[in-house]
């Protein structure tokens, strides 16, 4: 038997949904749907505790909202704690931006998500990877804690953490951080890189503790090293040693 049902599940899913849409707009993504569009749950099954406030939708669960629909095999939230579960090849897609991962679960009263199990978000070109994605939906705070991964059009940041802080448009990348952007001719490494996003058109990454960059042959290592991206020039700050190749 499949059931259809409207039911009042906003919270976990408008973070879900807020998880695809906010971490994305560090690269300009569009607004979540309203807090008050009705959220509209399709499985299998659905069976609802309400003693315990545990709803539980299993087999072929599909959640939609507004443009946004969130897919997987089962799904728990509690509206008592507040806290959801979503299991089974989670997909979320909201316009032309998807988060998909094994797993995705709600917490702190739907404050704090979590995706793992090979979490990748895409916006467009631009794609957002790791084993586990966590994200605060106060401060629009996301963090991927290991092995981290952007990719953009002209070029991929890895790290062994990387944070995001969608507001500012600024993200940084600590440990081991490895930048290749072949359409820039540049590969640079260094313990912390931060890039900042704003103001556009001024956009720049800016290199700490063994910095190292590589640019048409030429090659800046120093303490701290700044790139600046738009103007395709760099800048150094304390000792600096620079090694120009002959065109």
């Amino acid at each position: 038997m499949i059931n259809i049902k409207r039911i009042s599940w906003p919270a976990a899913v408008a973070m879900l949904l807020a998880l695809l849409v906010s971490t994305g707009s560090l690269m300009a993504l569009a607004a979540a749907p309203a807090a008050n569009t009705p959220v509209e749950i399709a499985a299998e099954s659905i069976e609802y505790d309400a003693a315990s406030g545990l709803m539980t939708a299993t087999g072929g669960v599909r959640i939609t909202q507004g443009q946004a629909v969130m897919t997987g095999d089962r799904a728990q939230y509690n509206t008592k704690s507040q806290e959801g579960h979503l299991t089974g090849g989670v997909q979320a897609v909201s316009q032309d931006a998807t988060l998909t991962a094994a797993e995705v679960k709600t917490y702190n009263n739907n404050t704090r998500l979590v995706a793992w199990g090979g979490a990748v978000l895409t916006k467009g070109e631009q794609r957002l990877t790791g084993p586990r994605i966590e994200y605060i939906t106060t401060t629009q705070y996301a963090l991927v804690p290991e092995n981290a991964k952007i990719e953009m059009p002209d070029g991929t940041m890895t790290a062994n953490k990387i944070e995001a802080f969608i507001p500012e448009n600024r993200a940084t990348g600590t440990g081991s951080v490895h930048i290749v952007s072949p359409a820039r001719k540049l590969d640079a490494i260094a313990d912390t890189a931060t890039y900042y996003g704003e103001p556009q058109g001024q956009s720049k990454v800016v290199l700490s503790g063994n910095a190292r960059a590589v640019q048409d042959g030429n090659i800046l290592t120093g303490e701290t090293l700044t790139l600046h991206l738009d103007e395709k020039a760099m800048g150094a700050q304390g000792r600096t040693k620079l090694v120009i190749t002959p065109q």
